[in-house]
């Protein structure tokens, strides 16, 4: 174990390697107190890292249990005992907002909230929002196709994505970073890694689709006798406002 840990040591450094009373300090689901059981946290900085990471691992049949921002409620990313957590939190830039295109390239350790800010500062939407925006992460957003308060009328996450770079089990990298909305090129790959859940590949970066922003906002209190009701509600308003209902 100790010539693996050296070899991943020497891929991503010594900050790149948690380990011993830190790790186990760390929690993998804040739902429960149990510290993790896994023999290393590793931390790579670049889709070059985690590639080089994960053949490493594969070539010593090493298993690895992939962690974003540790919000999901259904222990996911709680690596069992010799296993190896591997979190991409040090991947956290944003690389670009194009205002004419409409989206965002960021790194799968950016959190929802940090891209909803940069879109915000060009005046406009990261669709996708949901309580633990501050902790989510977009790679595990994705990895998820998690959906979230505006899923009425924006969609999942899926909706939201339209190229990825993902590194699969033995180090290869597959890079599809379109950004054109309008885009019939052959096969659509990443849509077999949204949603996965970390079994396919890891996502380590992705072009985001943005939005206007809403110029106003109404909010009403409904209150309906029945789910019949609510449904016929939900149909009525979403035609009377054009698509327009948000959530």
């Amino acid at each position: 174990m100790g010539d693996l840990i050296s070899e991943l040591t020497a891929i991503v450094g010594e900050e790149g390697i948690v380990r011993g009373d830190l790790l186990r300090s760390r929690s993998t689901n804040w739902l429960r107190s149990s510290a993790t059981e896994a023999i290393a946290l590793v931390r790579p900085k670049s889709t070059q890292e985690t590639a080089a990471v994960m053949t490493t691992c594969a070539r010593r049949r090493q298993r690895v249990v992939v962690q974003g921002g540790m919000t999901g409620l259904v222990d996911g990313a709680h690596p069992d005992a010799g296993e190896l957590a591997l979190s991409l939190e040090r991947m956290n830039r944003i690389e670009s907002v194009d205002v004419t295109e409409r989206t965002a390239v960021v790194q799968a350790g950016v959190t929802l909230q940090a891209t909803q800010e940069a879109a915000a500062e060009q005046d406009l939407l990261f669709a996708a929002d949901w309580a633990a925006r501050g902790s989510a992460t977009i790679g595990g957003a994705i990895a998820t196709n998690g959906g979230g308060l505006n899923v009425i009328r924006y969609g999942m996450l899926r909706e939201q994505v339209l190229g990825l770079e993902v590194v699969l089990s033995d180090g290869t990298t597959l890079s599809s970073m379109n950004r054109m909305l309008k885009n019939n090129t052959g096969y659509d790959l990443k849509q077999l890694f949204i949603g996965s859940e970390g079994t396919l590949g890891i996502i380590t970066r992705a072009v985001l689709r943005l939005r206007p922003r809403s110029r106003s906002e109404s909010t009403a209190l409904l209150a309906a006798r029945n789910m019949a009701d609510v449904s016929r509600l939900l149909s009525l308003v979403d035609a009377e406002l054009g698509g327009n209902l948000t959530a």
